[in-house]
Order: structure tokens, then C-alpha cells, then sequence
């Protein structure tokens, strides 16, 4: 018996891998040995990296896994994290994340966005321009 099913090729040739199963494990520098709650993925659009965290309510987010100063981002976009769930705005932190629907250079543009915000979104377009230059395709093996 095989541990993993047989990998199909994609539409062009191209061998696939499996994706390992992936399960929650305490991060050795963790100072609450919670286990960890972000899931590094891509975005399945832009192929761009995101980390999947749970909310208080029933569906996770993918926020973008770096942090920003909260001065410079509007409350309506500032997501923070607790104990590994995501909350969206007012915890009174300096720091705090963005969804990555608000930056994804695939959709159209939420609204006015700081200059911050629209210089991160420029980076993402043009890292996902490399990646169908080079590739293709914007989808990835996960990390």
C-alpha cells in the first residue's frame, strides 16, 4: 500500500507533488505552548504568501504575513492577533496585520487605500507578474 496516492501531472507536463498533511505542533520558542494556528499557503489568484489564521467567527482569514504600524493603517483594514485567532481592529497595539483581500492585486481595489497600502499592492502585482512570467501560472507548491 502506497503512504500517498499517485501524483497526476498538471495540464502541461509539469510533475505535481503531494501536499503534506499538516498538523498542529508547539512552536519551540512559543511562551504560551499553544499550537501554532497560522497556516502558511499562497494565494490561489495572485500565488502571492499568506498566512490562514482562525476567527472568533466560523470562517479562517488569510492575512498578509507581514505586520504594519497601526497609525498608518485605517481602522476598517487592521486585523490583530490573540493567542493565534485573528480579530478584526481595536486591541490598542501598535502593530497589525491586513487581509490579504485587501491587497490581493487580483481584485479590484477596496476603495482609496494609503499610500502604504497601495505600495505593499504594487509589490504583490508585481511579484505575481513574475511569477506568470517565469511560470506561467501563479500557483506554487506550498512551502
Amino acid at each position: 500500500m502506497r503512504p500517498h496516492p499517485p501524483a497526476f501531472p498538471h495540464r502541461d507536463g509539469t510533475p505535481t507533488t503531494p501536499r503534506p498533511r499538516r498538523t498542529p505542533t508547539v512552536a519551540r520558542d512559543s511562551p504560551s505552548r499553544l499550537p501554532r494556528c497560522a497556516q502558511p499557503a499562497r494565494c490561489r489568484q495572485c500565488g502571492n504568501r499568506v498566512d490562514r489564521h482562525t476567527t472568533a467567527g466560523p470562517h479562517p482569514v488569510s492575512l498578509h504575513p507581514g505586520e504594519l504600524p497601526a497609525a498608518l493603517v485605517p481602522m476598517d483594514y487592521q486585523w490583530h492577533l490573540a493567542s493565534g485567532v485573528a480579530y478584526p481592529a481595536g486591541d490598542g497595539s501598535r502593530w497589525c496585520r491586513i487581509a490579504h483581500s485587501t491587497l490581493c492585486p487580483t481584485t479590484a481595489e477596496p476603495g482609496p487605500l494609503p499610500d502604504c497600502l497601495s505600495a505593499i499592492r504594487l509589490r504583490l502585482a508585481q511579484r505575481t507578474r513574475r511569477l506568470i512570467d517565469t511560470t506561467g501560472s501563479t500557483t506554487q507548491p506550498s512551502p
